[in-house]
């Protein structure tokens, strides 16, 4: 009979190329749209900044005129506005009205008859008189916008912003006044511009975004559209390229993310087999008595290869461990298999010692002194003679750890307290807990002789761990300088290093 094949993995790998290919498509239409956005805005603030050129130039225009104290429509009256039409940019006439008559243009001069005004398209907030594609008023046959103010009348040239150009296809912008009634230039595409603009929100993912800003100088508005953003402005072969790019990626991450995840499955499964197989070996580096030379101990320290011999470094196994659980095994493993290999040296020699790193779960952890008890007991090892190097990676409740490490030493065992001065084994450890060697870590051993802040930290902290009563570990000693430096400034430390001795297997202790 057959078994149906699994589908989960096949279906994973699917779910996630797609996903990841949604996702780029998305990411880079919102990267395109962001660029889209400021291309309008750029428009918009142009056409923006042409319209407050034509206002700022038609208000001093205005100011002008009203400022002559001359006889309006008078030969000098004409020549002064003849000379403000040919020195502007944006106006190509100038007129005086008076009680809503055309009285004269700098352009036509005196009229034979007054010109009655039209009631305007719009007025401004500010009171100015709008007319739009106004035809027929000195002439039938031209047809132009209009603005009055202050008895001054004057005709923007059509060519005002005819420079301004639609910079691509979908673009649109309206010139307006604030409260969008009237308007002064059109720009390109602008069917429902203005009432798509008055409702638009900023949803990235729409195919179009909208421009809004107004003056606070004039009544005038600028609302701009683009309707083609984002991917949505790319051809068809660009989308398709960009799907199957994504759709490459995601195959690759996914496949990276298989890959990783059972590396990391088969790696946790090897580190569990060489737990139970007993595949996890142990080599000792002594501590050194470096006012004597005198060995006083050893340090045991975990090691393993896998099934091709190859050195799996402590960090690596150990923090694995501690993620997938079974750092709990890994460390009654460890104490098994030292005290094994070195109950020997102890049982020889009752003034040597063993140092073990364990973690605080276990030393919190009442099974653990039961394990530890019969583990002594089947190696003839005396309590006195195990040193439990605490490796904390993780808070502690301080006060349940200083009950157990209490009753641990009352039971004759010694606790080490590791890496001092890095991580959590710091002051508040020590002011709050007792131990019977403090460890300070090789990064500090590093700095002897340079002018580092670490170095400084290090002479500090062998001045003030003098005074703890406990004896002072210094880890990492390679070079005679460390250990001269070392004994100059606390002759009872004890050393452990590579000048002393590296980590071996037991039977070349």
């Amino acid at each position: 009979m057959k078994t149906a094949k699994p589908f989960g993995q096949p279906l994973f790998i699917l779910f996630s190329t797609v996903l990841v290919a949604a996702l780029t498509l998305v990411i880079t239409h919102f990267a395109i749209a962001a660029y889209d956005r400021d291309d309008l805005a750029s428009y918009a603030r142009h056409i923006m900044a042409r319209g407050l050129e034509v206002a700022d130039e038609s208000h001093n225009i205005v100011s002008n005129v009203n400022s002559l104290r001359l006889e309006p429509c008078s030969d000098r009256f004409l020549d002064e506005i003849r000379y403000l039409s040919f020195t502007s940019v944006f106006i190509s006439d100038i007129g005086y009205t008076q009680d809503h008559q055309l009285k004269c243009t700098a352009m036509r001069g005196r009229l034979p008859e007054p010109v009655t005004m039209s009631v305007p398209d719009a007025v401004t907030l500010y009171g100015q008189r709008i007319w739009t594609s106004f035809s027929g008023i000195v002439d039938p046959r031209i047809t132009a916008d209009m603005m009055e103010s202050r008895n001054v009348l004057l005709f923007p040239t059509p060519a005002a912003f005819r420079d301004i150009y639609v910079p691509y296809k979908g673009f649109g912008a309206v010139l307006t006044n604030h409260q969008h009634n009237h308007v002064f230039r059109l720009f390109g595409e602008t069917s429902g511009l203005v009432e798509g603009a008055t409702k638009a929100g900023r949803m990235d993912w729409s195919h179009q975004a909208f421009f809004t800003e107004c003056s606070k100088k004039y009544d005038i508005c600028v609302l701009a559209r683009n309707t083609q953003i984002g991917i949505f402005s790319l051809p068809v072969t660009a989308i398709v390229f960009i799907i199957l790019a994504g759709l490459v990626a995601g195959g690759m991450f996914t496949f990276a993310l298989v890959q990783y995840v059972s590396n990391n499955r088969s790696m946790q499964n090897k580190l569990k087999m060489a737990i139970s197989h007993d595949d996890i070996y142990i080599n000792f580096q002594p501590f050194i008595e470096m006012s004597t030379g005198k060995v006083m101990g050893y340090e045991a320290l975990a090691r393993w290869k896998d099934t091709h011999g190859d050195n799996i470094p402590p960090d690596i196994f150990i923090k694995l461990a501690e993620s997938t659980h079974q750092i709990k095994a890994l460390t009654r493993s460890v104490v098994s298999r030292a005290l094994k290999d070195i109950g020997p040296h102890l049982r020889s020699n009752k003034a040597l010692f063993v140092s073990i790193n364990i973690t605080t779960a276990d030393v919190t952890d009442p099974d653990f002194k039961v394990f530890l008890e019969e583990e002594l007991d089947n190696a003839g090892v005396e309590r006195q003679q195990i040193v439990l190097e605490i490796t904390e990676r993780s808070t502690a409740d301080h006060r349940v750890l200083k009950d157990a490490l209490v009753r641990l030493r009352e039971y004759g065992y010694r606790i080490a307290l590791d890496d001092f001065g890095t991580g959590y084994s710091n002051l508040d450890y020590l002011s709050k807990l007792s131990f019977d060697f403090i460890k300070i870590d090789k990064i500090f051993t590093d700095a002897i002789g340079t002018e580092s802040v670490s170095f400084n930290m290090l002479k500090m902290m062998l001045e003030m761990l003098t005074h703890t009563g406990a004896t002072i570990i210094v880890e990492g000693i390679e070079e005679q300088p460390q250990a001269d430096f070392l004994l100059s400034h606390s002759p009872t430390v004890v050393g452990q290093g590579w000048l002393y001795g590296r980590p071996v297997e037991v039977e070349k202790l």
